[in-house]
């Protein structure tokens, strides 16, 4: 695993505990574009690769990423209902997952015929993707503030920053809280590995082609399309699919997982996670 991407997420793990003080003292709007600023930041260390520059911008990152999946969180909750929080939160879901689809496919064009990432090539993917998160947080800046469904503005006092961090922690004692960190740790791994492992390990693995750089654009293209209709299929269609219970949904997802994994251990060498590699894997192409 990256070393740059553990420490996003070990930076990300701790601010968690401040994002809701955060966004007690600021609102879910405001944090929402200071984690946007974040996302810009470090789309554009990679314009200067410089390995201090690097950490840097995963410190900054990690604290963006953690006030902006709060924000999100708490903007769509209170701009929903129990009628509509299940379809908003399929629209935010497959609307997230359409830009991995998008992005990769810029990415799988781009990439398309080259064994080796060029300076120019690499430069122009950032710019790229550093303009349209620009534009995305244009886009935030038009969002609404938080409406109850018969459109009156909601006022929460939620008691300030401090308050707001005590009920963080008294969060973490309950019974229900601690059994599902059991799951959130699994997802953790799962999220580290898909978004930062899997591709990186097809472009490494050269038994694949002389186009194998291509494949890592590729890769996240299905990706992307395997979330949007995951978010379609269990969000959108909500009140259809809820009928059976949330269990059997949790169910069939971690066997799907399951099977993925296996085909993944079968289908790459056990050295492509670390460096470029000959090595066959136990299905040769």
């Amino acid at each position: 695993m990256r070393k740059d991407l553990s420490v996003i997420y070990a930076v990300f793990a701790i601010c968690n505990w401040l994002a809701p003080s955060i966004i007690s003292a600021s609102g879910p709007r405001v944090a929402m574009h200071i984690g946007a600023i974040t996302y810009c930041l470090f789309i554009a260390s990679f314009l200067l690769p410089k390995t201090w520059l690097l950490y840097l911008a995963s410190c900054v990152i990690g604290f963006g990423a953690a006030v902006i999946w709060t924000g999100q969180g708490n903007y769509l909750t209170l701009n929903s209902d129990s009628t509509t929080i299940s379809r908003n939160s399929g629209i935010f879901w497959a609307m997230l997952q359409a830009s991995m689809f998008f992005g990769n496919l810029f990415v799988y064009f781009k990439f398309q015929g080259k064994e080796h990432i060029d300076s120019e090539t690499r430069t122009l993917v950032f710019i790229v993707l550093l303009v349209v998160a620009a534009v995305g947080i244009i886009f935030l800046l038009l969002l609404r503030p938080a409406q109850s469904p018969d459109g009156e503005l909601i006022r929460k006092d939620d008691g300030g920053p401090l308050q707001a961090l005590k009920r963080a922690f008294a969060l973490l004692v309950t019974k229900e809280m601690i059994l599902l960190s059991i799951t959130f740790f699994y997802t953790g791994i799962e999220l580290s590995f898909f978004s930062g492992v899997y591709s990186p390990s097809i472009g490494f693995t050269l038994q694949l082609g002389t186009n194998v750089k291509q494949l890592i654009g590729l890769s996240g293209i299905f990706i992307g399309l395997g979330e949007v209709i995951g978010g379609a299929l269990f969000g959108i269609l909500g009140p259809k699919t809820i009928r059976w219970g949330r269990d059997p949904i949790v169910m069939v997802g971690f066997l799907i997982h399951m099977a993925s994994f296996f085909l993944i251990f079968l289908n790459l060498p056990n050295s492509s996670p670390f460096k470029e590699t000959n090595d066959s894997a136990f299905i040769n192409s």
